[in-house]
């Protein structure tokens, strides 16, 4: 029987792996696989690693194995069918496959949760306090040639339409952050009083933007001394943020993603220091009182992130909301710092977000910009040419031109539908948003397959880590009627084929690019998790929790398939995420 046993699982993990990749059932490597699973599995069900296996490693393992068992099903279910039509052999492919990949999953995640378990990275560092200022100057000084290439800033039409909104030739609207949009115009005032040259201000704000992004890499450095971390673990966290190309090409590019990328990393950290003070464990009596200095450098920091994790992009919003009851719960004994900490940034952004916001006549994002999933969904119904009923074809014609759907709907890009939205039928959809959501689901009960590929196509590059995605390739300034121009101070083919080869180096190097892997960040982040989770370390796992959050909301709203930028914070954070499980509180 237990031989039987391994013998059934090896045959169920080849089968889902042979499936995935396309390998033919008389490929010589299949043999080969097949041993290799036998002999994993036999290892695995020796007394001495089955007596290790925890309850908790049970559970996090099984949540953990559905998940990626999903994911994957859902991204590379066309695959695994191939060619197939019949229903029945479909789904009866379809379950060998999933059994397989539970199995593969769960004793892979068990392995690397009682693997890293064992790790040293806290221990014998440096405390050094010039450290972080070495940091922040190699991250600068590393950033240089992006910024002299790419002079005064990468600007792309995201970038150009705030430009206009801060010359006045646009009105004012919070589709892109209204206060991002407000810093930029502050540094281009400066730059034209200075040299009268708006390409100065724009320059000043691409090197101020540098500067903070080296801050935060800073800060989280000196976060990793106070928690004691290795001395490798810090070089190793110092050379991803000042050699990591994406880092660099992203420094100087003018989009609110990136100053949002540093804000919710300096509140990871923030919280990583509230976690060092004891205050999630020790009772209340014995949580030491913050020092002037730490209202500064941990409270103040915290704050300010906070405000602006919520005021930069809409759905760092919805993820500090849900954030908080989670933060008040775990840090539930030291209520006289937390609670007005909290209450601070929520009355903050509340206050900006209405009053103010309403005062100054800022225009917000229309409802159709909420609608990226939906409207993808129906776009591709009507462009495949699918039966819709009299009154839903009646309905969808009063809100865009069905005629041109076919030729306007993109897989991966909800944009051209939004805009034909806006074109006729935004006004008659704002005010028939119930209807709509109604209609949407009627619809999709009918075409539940073409809403499921629609979806995938949409958002797999976030859920899912073989999705190729590009990072950090926009150049210059695009063309716009505004007089701006791209002025490398630095140029040359040398330069050019430089980028264009680091670039292109994680297409190339196996295990380099799963680092430039959106789907493959989230998979990361669940399993730091769940490595706190096994310890009963709720309040490390919590520092994972803001960017899971993100990830989700890219799930439901994501307007571009596999936009490297919408998920940057997980990339950002990276550092900070794969020492939280490691770290412990006073």
């Amino acid at each position: 029987m237990y031989q039987l046993k391994i013998f059934v699982k090896s045959f169920l993990s080849l089968f889902a792996i042979m499936r995935l990749t396309g390998m033919s059932t008389r490929s010589p490597a299949s043999i080969i696989m097949f041993l290799v699973f036998l002999y994993i599995f036999a290892k695995l069900h020796s007394d001495s690693v089955e007596s290790r296996i925890a309850p908790s490693d049970f559970t996090l393992s099984s949540i953990l194995s559905i998940l990626f068992s999903v994911f994957t099903l859902s991204a590379r279910y066309e695959v695994i069918l191939g060619d197939m039509t019949s229903r029945l052999f479909c789904a009866g492919i379809l379950i060998i496959t999933a059994a397989g990949l539970l199995l593969i999953y769960f004793y892979l995640t068990i392995w690397l949760l009682q693997a890293a378990s064992g790790l040293k990275l806290i221990g014998t560092g440096y405390s050094y306090a010039w450290i972080p200022y070495l940091t922040a100057a190699v991250c600068i000084l590393c950033w240089l040639p992006y910024f002299l290439y790419e002079y005064p800033g990468v600007m792309t039409p995201d970038s150009i339409n705030q430009y206009a909104q801060v010359v006045g030739a646009y009105e004012f609207s919070n589709h892109h952050s209204i206060v991002h949009t407000g810093i930029i115009g502050l540094f281009v005032s400066i730059g034209s009083a200075l040299t009268g040259d708006v390409h100065t201000g724009l320059a000043l704000y691409t090197f101020a933007q540098m500067l903070f992004m080296a801050f935060v890499a800073g800060y989280v450095v000196r976060t990793m001394q106070k928690a004691d971390a290795a001395t490798p673990v810090l070089v190793i966290t110092t050379c991803f943020y000042a050699l990591m190309p994406y880092h660099g090409a992203y420094a100087v590019t003018i989009w609110k993603d990136i100053p949002f990328a540093g804000c919710m990393t300096l509140f990871a950290a923030a919280l990583m220091r509230f976690l060092l003070r004891g205050n999630a464990s020790a009772s209340a009596d014995a949580i030491p009182k913050l020092t002037v200095i730490e209202y500064f450098t941990l409270v103040l920091p915290y704050i300010l992130s906070g405000v602006l994790l919520c005021l930069l992009r809409t759905n760092g919003w919805y993820a500090f909301v849900v954030c908080v009851p989670f933060i008040l719960i775990v840090y539930r004994k030291c209520p006289k710092v937390m609670l007005p900490v909290h209450l601070t940034i929520l009355v903050l952004v509340l206050f900006i977000k209405f009053p103010v916001m309403n005062i100054y006549d800022i225009r917000q994002a229309d409802f159709v910009e909420s609608l990226s999933v939906p409207v993808q969904q129906i776009a591709r119904v009507v462009a495949n040419g699918e039966q819709l009923t009299e009154n839903q074809a009646e309905f969808l014609g009063q809100i865009m031109d069905l005629e041109q759907v076919p030729a306007l709907y993109q897989p991966d890009v909800s944009d051209n539908i939004k805009n034909l939205i806006r074109q006729s039928g935004n006004a008659y959809l704002e005010s028939h948003k119930g209807t709509f959501m109604k209609m949407w689901f009627l619809i999709g009960l009918q075409h539940p397959k073409t809403y499921f590929d629609a979806y995938a196509a949409q958002t797999c590059g976030y859920w899912y880590p073989d999705v190729s995605c590009e990072a950090g390739l926009a150049d210059g300034i695009y063309p716009n009627e505004f007089g701006l121009s791209w002025q490398p101070v630095i140029k040359g083919t040398a330069i050019t084929k430089a980028k264009e080869i680091l670039f292109k180096l994680p297409e190339q190097i196996p295990l380099y690019g799963l680092f430039w892997s959106m789907g493959f960040m989230l998979w990361l982040v669940l399993l730091l998790a769940a490595l706190s989770l096994r310890t009963k370390k709720t309040a490390n796992a919590l520092i994972c929790l803001p960017f899971i959050l993100l990830a989700v909301t890219l799930w439901f709203a994501a307007p571009v398939a596999a936009e490297f930028r919408y998920a940057y914070p997980l990339f950002y954070a990276l550092p900070l995420l794969v020492l939280s499980p490691f770290v412990q509180g006073k």
